[in-house]
């Protein structure tokens, strides 16, 4: 009989037992496998939301302005533009220009210290999602007739005391040094998944702010380039250093450094989960084999005493504890996946007992499980690995059975 076959069926032999230490596995690799999307989609959804709302995949300063936001450490849009539009065009990037106006944000009720970002709306709306989050009833993204239009969070509207159609000043230093005092009307009220987000930013119309800068024409402080993924993010943005030399030039990684470090953790993330798991039912898995080989101490004895090499029978006892971790782990895997998919679409919804404490610290409440091929290869790599290593102490014990004494004990 086929070894592999062999072994199969050794499995089966102590039905109980076997689907005792199969329902651990399983179980231990559904948790290992759900808990590893879980935090893959954490961790993903997060950088999107940022980038899709605040950062964007690259963003472009004068250096002064990146060191301390100076209101005078402006560029020429058009001088980027004309440099960088080769190498954006090539990589189908969209890009929007603003001012950065950092200042105090009052009404009858209360001040507040925001960013005032100056927009051009169909820029903006290309390459950020903020307009997405003002609902129907909340007015719109700087996109009516309303002269000397402000966007604020709903943190903010809550701060202030002001809802839809109120009038709210915004106080700012111009290159001058002289205060500018701006009465606005509140359009547009928004919530984003980013709390924090959400409590620093206001959007107004770069056409309405520019005047009381006292800037040079043309000039901005930032431009944020939007790209169609990650990896043309990590292709364009050596490109565009090496483009603008004289300026600041930072990818999303770079502008948010704690996201990255999270971002890059989730490479080994199912080394580290899946790892754990599959250490503590190692144990288990090692007990199961060793109490199966002295249960078969016997049989084993004849089989070397009929001439069957102890080589085989190490293999025969490596390929059970294989099998064993194998199918177990694909009984998880599988259950996994079926919770994993519907959740994909809907997420999983955290606010009913988080409140909005995810969001003030920029996270969503709301988690989109992630799944991906090299995944599940670095799940059934270490599968494999903790099968291989389980197996090798009983193995190594069936070796030690004496025929002679095997055959002298029937």
């Amino acid at each position: 009989m086929n070894l592999s076959n062999l072994a199969w069926k050794n499995i089966w032999r102590n039905k109980v037992r076997s689907g005792v230490i199969l329902g651990a596995i399983a179980i231990g690799l559904f948790a290992g496998t759900f808990l590893l999307a879980f935090m893959t989609g954490w961790i993903y959804g997060t950088a999107k939301d940022d980038i899709d709302t605040q950062f964007s995949h690259i963003q472009i300063h004068d250096t002064a302005f990146s060191a301390n936001n100076d209101i005078s450490a402006c560029f020429d849009r058009d001088d980027v533009e004309r440099r960088g539009k080769a190498c954006l065009a090539a990589a189908q990037a969209q890009t929007t220009y603003r001012l950065n106006l950092t200042g105090m944000l009052a009404s009858p009720h209360n001040v507040v210290g925001v960013t005032a970002r100056g927009i051009t709306e169909d820029e903006e709306m290309q390459v950020t999602d903020v307009w997405k989050y003002i609902p129907d009833t909340s007015g719109v993204f700087l996109t009516d007739d309303t002269r000397m239009a402000i966007v604020i969070s709903r943190k903010i509207a809550d701060k202030l005391k002001v809802k839809l159609r109120s009038k709210i000043v915004f106080t700012f230093q111009d290159v001058r040094g002289d205060m500018q005092s701006l009465a606005f009307r509140v359009c547009g009220i928004y919530k984003t998944t980013n709390g924090m987000f959400d409590e620093g930013y206001v959007f107004v119309r770069y056409s309405e702010v520019f005047d009381y800068t006292g800037l040079p024409q043309g000039a901005v402080h930032e431009a944020a380039i939007r790209l169609p993924d990650f990896e043309t993010c990590d292709m364009v943005a050596p490109q565009l250093k090496s483009i603008f030399t004289d300026m600041d030039v930072r990818d999303w990684r770079e502008l948010n450094p704690p996201l990255a470090m999270y971002f890059t953790i989730i490479d080994y993330m199912a080394f580290i989960i899946v790892g754990i798991f599959l250490l503590a039912l190692s144990f288990g898995i090692i007990n199961t084999m060793l109490m199966a080989v002295l249960e078969r101490a016997r049989e084993l004895g004849m089989l070397g005493a009929i001439g069957m090499s102890k080589a085989k029978i190490f293999n025969m006892i490596m390929l059970e504890t294989v099998f064993l971790t194998l199918f177990g782990s694909v009984i998880g895997i599988i259950l996994a996946v079926a919770l994993i998919l519907p959740l994909i679409e809907t997420g999983i919804d955290l606010s009913f007992f988080m409140a909005d404490l995810m969001e003030d610290y920029g996270f969503s409440s709301v988690i989109y499980p992630v799944t991906n091929l090299k995944m599940f290869v670095q799940i059934l790599f270490l599968v494999i690995i903790a099968g291989i290593l389980s197996a090798i102490y009983p193995a190594r014990k069936a070796l030690k059975m004496k025929p002679l004494e095997a055959i002298r004990e029937l």
